[in-house]
């Protein structure tokens, strides 16, 4: 049997127990006379053999004390901390600007947190449950919300840092994260959390009491947690868009040119083009040209585009949990679990920026200038309300069927129904059609367009012929909205000009297992044993759509139902050549393990994979252990990635084109352009093909091997070290291209003339492909300031949409030590951990050259080459305290960053641009009040943590890019946080 070494469990915290401990079998404590004979053996992460670690595999495990030591609140904040697990892909800490991914701007349709392992994204990772599925959450259907799982649910975390389609399916590419909850637990534990951000905002409160119970034939826990955070808004981080005094761009001049009062442009309206007149304070009723203030260098008024912005929402959480477990017969037990999260939370999204054009109808018409203008709707800041709520749940038999040989059947249902109700610039049009001049079927005129047009029924009649256009706003009665005023705008207009978007997306997964493992025959070197079983599962996604910022009346339709049936069958045999009856000098230990899993779907996105694991662990003495392990994996798309129907919402499946919205360098030649600007700023109208690719998409496959050691010399007690080399290559890799990434995509394009993703960017499109894309049932029109264009007059188009690159390689290392001394005056502990990449590469496509990605920023979320955790932990006895520094190496731009010119005009940079490692300080102390006393300190503790201690500010870095309107970001939000210092007091109370 293997032996844990005890380490501090500060340390522990710190370290996350090292990247990479070997798994060993996890045996239960007796619950008083409770203990019931289904706690004697436990599946670990990484088999179907139960009571045996998963042989050859690197197992990560993170306890119930490792976890309330870690200073951390929520589960989502200690997987972040972890070096395996990277921010970048899905649900950034911070950030609420962040694209489709960071925030419920986009796909991310309540702010949920993903986990990221080895950076290969949130797709790659499969999370579980006590083993089971969860549903997935986001507008595609593409990671599991971690957010919904309380921390005082979990007693340990378990992390394999490997490929695992042999044991669990489809997903498990780049490894599996595994919440076991509570079970074993008697008496009743309370907890109160309140922390803040030094720097503002943020002020939390978390509280939870958790109770748990044996008797001579089972055992019951059950808990209820409480969360709630305080917004943090952009004003508290000093987020400007202004970046000069950081040596970066001051880019409201050149991307906002929109203030509270009017800009009117030298020629078309855009956020970018030069400006002609700024207009006056007032009413703005009646106005000439005199009285226009002409616009010094083409700029005009500009703003804040971050104002009335959070990068952290209003947050509440309420879940509660259930585990139980019973003898129900001799030989049979039975064993549950249930657990129901509600979450919710307001956005403040900032204001509306409208660029548009002033038609002659309106009453505020100036003569003698363009009236294409740009103003900010400033009267409110706009809000966006999400909820969630999370529901799940497992029931299984576990039989004795001879021997030591056991029959599971378990069933579990998992389900998220998310919601999302935003306010929208009523900017669009897909619902309503007219005839137009010559016969032919046009979209009628948008809200925003029809408030400008100044035409009701009482004054239509003085236009002798009106358009089929000027008749349609007519008839809406609409309060006529003059952007030249400063004054508040009535609730009428404001109701014209910003609507609404209400979004409810469900999300489940039911799944049915039927397993028997046992011992085979007894070798010399221990009992072979073998599992084999048949899984089924059905996952479903669908929804609901109520809108009227892209329509006149209110529209609502369902969002498209997918739904697809799972069929596996498996078979793991754990196979013991040397063991201690047979053992001899240089061979104490050496097992094999064989595991082989076909998995069969039908339903949207088909898929057939066979996937086998062979796994090798050897101890040529009882201080060393070396082991490997060899795979196949696959992940199949999502089934949102395979569904193209149209979703008319902001990330969704939609045909669209902007005018003004995209950039080049005015000198290239990779694709036709406007003239420059007058600020060295040229634009193309692009036609963006966003949302689902359809059924063209490939499964995701993996190869992917590993080799490690552990190293506990009993020469040297305390001491402990690990390494782990790893080894993938993923084909057909499976990536989706969002709106936030899409600037740093094109800028890396037109810096270096190629793309991983050049199969995406269509560039001098033909007028016919262009023209299906009118004619498509996705195709909403334009969107944002410009004007109607033809398809002769699309310069581009762009895919962004899911895609399969050719191929991913990756190879590194993780590596952990800690040693542990006793001066007689405290209990120290020394301890590292950390995740080394070797190489990162892309293949674009099949036969083209690697190109070497690692620590190269892209907006797409490449790794970086190193992070680490470090410290030093002391006890004694009451007290305990630890110190941790986390590394994140630095990197650099290579291209599609952007510098000042000599007069501050951003270009893009043709050197390479350093981006600075990031190193923060956590600090954390305890005290732990007698546990054995009656009185009211008695089985209580004190803590208080300390993250970012010295407040450090993540690099800066300068990508010029954009999410929802012009906000640029001074920081990668994949490496690194904006929120500044935390500081929270914790206090226990055991009963």
């Amino acid at each position: 049997m293997f032996k844990q070494r005890n380490f501090g469990p500060l340390s522990r915290a710190a370290a996350a127990s090292f990247a990479t401990l070997i798994a060993v079998p996890t045996w239960a404590q007796d619950v008083g006379q409770g203990s019931i004979e289904a706690l004697e053996e436990i599946v670990v992460t990484g088999t179907n053999i139960r009571g045996t670690a998963p042989i050859g595999n690197a197992i990560q495990t993170v306890g119930a004390e490792e976890i309330a030591a870690s200073g951390k609140a929520t589960v989502a904040e200690l997987l972040r901390a972890l070096p395996v697990n990277f921010a970048g892909g899905v649900a950034q800490a911070d950030n609420n600007r962040g694209g489709q991914d960071g925030s419920s701007t986009g796909a991310n349709l309540t702010g949920g947190s993903g986990v990221n392992l080895r950076g290969l994204g949130a797709l790659s990772t499969l999370v579980l449950v006590d083993g089971r599925r969860v549903a997935t959450s986001g507008q595609f259907g593409d990671f599991v919300d971690v957010a919904n799982i309380p921390a005082a649910a979990i007693e340990r975390i378990e992390i394999l840092q490997d490929g695992a389609s042999a044991v669990y399916g489809s997903d498990a590419v780049g490894g599996v994260v595994n919440f076991i909850l509570k079970r074993n637990f008697e008496g009743v534990q309370t907890s109160a959390r309140v922390g803040t951000l030094t720097e503002g905002g943020g002020d939390e409160f978390q509280a939870s009491i958790v109770g748990g119970h044996g008797w001579s034939s089972g055992r019951a826990v059950i808990g209820y947690e409480y969360n709630d955070r305080a917004r943090v808004t952009a004003a508290d981080r000093d987020l400007k868009g202004d970046f000069s005094s950081k040596g970066g761009v001051n880019w409201p001049l050149y991307t906002n040119r929109v203030g509270s009062a009017a800009n009117i442009f030298q020629g078309a309206a855009s956020y970018l083009n030069p400006v002609a007149y700024t207009v006056p304070q007032g009413a703005g009723t009646g106005l000439t040209v005199g009285q226009l203030t002409p616009a010094a260098g083409g700029i005009g008024n500009t703003s804040n585009p971050w104002a009335g912005w959070d990068i952290l929402p209003e947050m509440q959480r309420h879940s509660v949990f259930v585990t139980f477990d019973q003898d129900l017969a001799s030989g049979i037990t039975t064993q549950g679990s249930l657990r129901y999260t509600r979450r919710e939370g307001n956005y403040h999204t900032g204001y509306v920026d409208l660029v548009g054009s002033v038609p002659t109808t309106n009453p505020n018409y100036i003569a003698g200038v363009t009236n294409n203008f740009s103003v900010l709707v400033d009267d409110f800041v706009t809000q966006r309300d999400v909820s969630v709520d999370s529901f799940g749940g497992d029931l299984g038999v576990t039989f004795d069927i001879g021997g030591d040989w056991k029959l599971d059947v378990t069933g579990s249902y998992s389900r998220e129904d998310q919601k999302r109700e935003s306010q929208l610039e009523r900017d669009a049009n897909i619902d309503d059609f007219l005839t137009g001049a010559g016969g032919g079927i046009v979209s009628a005129p948008n809200s925003v367009t029809c408030s400008l047009m100044g035409l009701n029924s009482s004054n239509i009649g003085a236009i002798a012929a009106p358009t089929a256009q000027q008749a349609f706003c007519a008839g809406l009665n609409y309060e006529t909205f003059n952007p030249y005023s400063t004054d508040p705008l009535s609730a009428q207009v404001l109701n014209q000009l910003i609507g609404y978007e209400n979004l409810e997306f469900d999300s489940w997964v039911r799944q049915g297992s039927i397993k028997a493992d046992g011992t085979v025959i007894d070798l010399p070197g221990g009992p072979l044993k073998l599992a084999l079983g048949v899984d089924y599962r059905t996952e479903h996604i669908d929804g609901e759509l109520n809108f009227n910022y892209r329509s006149i009346a209110p529209v609502q339709l369902p969002y498209g139902e997918t739904e697809r049936d799972v069929k596996s069958a498996f078979a793991e045999f754990a196979v013991p050549i040397f063991g201690d009856a047979n053992s001899m000098p240089g061979l104490r230990a050496l097992d094999l393990s064989l595991a082989v899993r076909h998995e069969d779907s039908q339903g949207l996105g088909d898929f057939t994979s066979t996937d086998p694991k062979f796994g090798l662990r050897y101890k040529p003495i009882d201080s060393l252990t070396f082991h490997g392990s060899y795979g196949t994996s696959f992940h199949a798309p999502p089934m949102r990635f395979a569904y193209d129907g149209p979703q008319p919402v902001p990330g969704g499946n939609a045909i669209l084109y902007t005018t003004g919205t995209y950039t080049a360098p005015c000198g290239t030649t990779l694709v036709e352009h406007s003239a420059p600007n007058g600020q060295g700023v040229c634009t193309f109208s692009a036609m963006v093909v966003s949302g689902g690719a359809g059924p063209v998409l490939k499964p995701e496959e993996a190869d992917t091997w590993t080799a490690g050691l552990e190293f506990l010399p009993e020469s040297v007690p305390g001491l402990m070290l690990s390494a782990n080399y790893f080894n993938l290559q993923i084909d057909n890799r499976l990536v989706r291209i969002t709106s936030g990434a899409l600037g740093g995509i094109l800028a890396n394009y037109f810096a270096t003339g190629s793309s991983p993703y050049a199969s995406n960017l269509l560039f001098y499109p033909d007028d016919a492909l262009v023209q299906s894309l009118y004619n498509d049932p996705r195709f909403v029109g334009l969107v944002g300031p410009g004007t109607t264009l033809q398809p002769s007059q699309i310069q581009a188009v762009i895919y962004a949409t899911q895609t399969n690159l050719a191929s991913l390689k990756m190879d590194g290392l993780d590596l952990g030590a800690s040693y542990g001394f006793d001066t007689g005056a405290g209990k120290f502990e020394v301890f590292a951990s950390g995740t080394l990449l070797l190489s990162y590469e892309i293949q674009a496509a099949p036969g083209a050259r690697y190109d070497d990605k690692l620590g190269k920023y892209e907006s797409t979320g490449n790794p970086v080459k190193l992070k680490t955790k470090q410290g030093l932990s002391y006890r004694r006895g009451p007290f305990s305290a630890i110190a941790t520094v986390n590394y994140t190496d630095s990197y650099e731009c290579v291209s599609g960053c952007y510098v000042p010119d000599a007069n501050g005009a951003p270009v893009l940079n043709t050197t390479p641009v350093k981006i600075d490692d990031w190193i923060t300080l956590d600090l954390q102390f305890n005290y732990t009040f007698d546990q054995t006393g009656n009185g009211l300190l008695s089985g209580a503790g004190v803590g208080l943590s300390v993250l970012n201690a010295t407040n450090e500010e993540p690099p800066f870095i300068d990508t010029g890019r954009y999410v929802t309107g012009n906000a640029p970001e001074s920081y990668d939000a994949a490496n690194a946080v904006i929120s500044g210092r935390a500081v929270a007091l914790t206090v226990t109370k055991s009963f």
